[in-house]
């Protein structure tokens, strides 16, 4: 199987106890069911715990409620008690895994660093260079892949090239990537989709009328002030953000955010066929990175927008809604704010 991974990937460490914003603090740990079956036969005290403060929560799945934000098991330096105590083996596969996002498509997996996580973040804005995937081989068998990968993959790569096209403005390349995410979605929709890779080719950016009006601020900050909240200070770095004037952040900054969030999402199309609101996503998470900043620094700001967007499957349904039914965050009001 072939696995595609960003380029800083293999230099990634977890920071633990140094950490500054320990992903045992303010998540609910989801404990699997194998690994929940593993804690009923652990032996002593701590094994008493475990079974003491597993719970299942409103979804139904095995958890260890936090006491004042914290995961029980982590102690004084920051540190998790079961890993220290059994191994890393032992803890779930969700702190296992952590930060990575795993996606698998049949033929090959893609595996990023989430933003959220500060090591990860850090690997990600340390280069002004453009952002590259590497590609590996495993032994793992390959299975059948959905028939329109075969024209998202060049769409998306498509979408890389036209952003790390240097030679001209962000918000221009932004602009042309949104477009063409518009003129292929009617092959998605005619169940066409095997059809991209050669539109995909052939295709050339077309100034489109635009019906005038607003682009997507403030209301893209007061849709997300609006939504299940992690940090509780959100709201209000948003309500400050609406005010603030954009932050000077690096183009190459923002360009290999740009990156990051098309690796993460483009190829999610092939679950439901909806490639604009996918890529909408990406430009929206982008744009308010850049609003943001102005308040509490490129870092953060990224940092934030992946904590309180793509760890909330409930804030990625309630955005990608919100596209289609609200002018101020349709597809216009996009081309609007990137300047058509």
């Amino acid at each position: 199987m072939r696995v595609r991974v960003p380029d800083y990937f293999d230099r990634f460490h977890c920071l633990a106890g140094a950490c500054p914003h320990s992903c045992c603090v303010g998540w609910e740990v989801v404990v699997d069911e194998e690994t929940a079956r593993q804690y009923a036969v652990v032996p002593g005290p701590l094994g008493e715990r475990l079974r003491s403060e597993l719970k299942v929560d409103e979804e139904g799945d095995f958890c260890f409620p936090l006491y004042g934000g914290r995961c029980p098991f982590l102690d004084e330096e920051n540190l998790c008690e079961i890993h220290r105590c059994l191994g890393q083996e032992a803890t779930s596969l969700t702190c296992q895994e952590h930060p990575r996002f795993a996606e698998e498509y049949g033929p090959f997996r893609e595996i990023s660093l989430s933003a959220s996580c500060p090591a990860a973040n850090v690997l990600l804005l340390e280069s002004r260079e453009p952002l590259k995937f590497l590609e590996r081989e495993t032994s793992e068998p390959e299975e059948a892949g959905d028939p329109w990968l075969v024209g998202l993959l060049p769409l998306r790569e498509r979408m890389l090239l036209i952003l790390q096209d240097r030679t001209r403005p962000l918000k221009e390349r932004l602009k042309e990537i949104l477009t063409l995410s518009m003129d292929a979605q009617p092959l998605l929709d005619e169940d066409r989709g095997e059809e991209l890779a050669v539109m995909v080719r052939t295709w050339r950016m077309e100034e489109r009328k635009v019906p005038a009006g607003a682009g997507v601020f403030p209301a893209a900050l007061r849709v997300l002030a609006s939504l299940e909240v992690l940090e509780p200070d959100w709201p209000e770095l948003l309500r400050r953000s609406e005010n603030a004037p954009a932050a000077e952040v690096p183009e190459e900054l923002l360009e290999r955010i740009t990156a990051y969030f098309l690796f993460r999402y483009v190829l999610k199309t092939v679950n439901d066929g909806d490639l604009v609101s996918w890529t909408l996503l990406c430009l929206l998470c982008v744009l308010v990175v850049q609003r943001t900043a102005a308040v509490c620094g490129v870092e953060e700001a990224l940092r934030r927008v992946s904590a309180e967007i793509e760890h909330s499957a409930e804030n990625l349904e309630a955005l990608r809604e919100a596209f289609g039914w609200m002018p101020e965050l349709n597809a216009a009001a996009f081309l609007r704010e990137l300047g058509t």
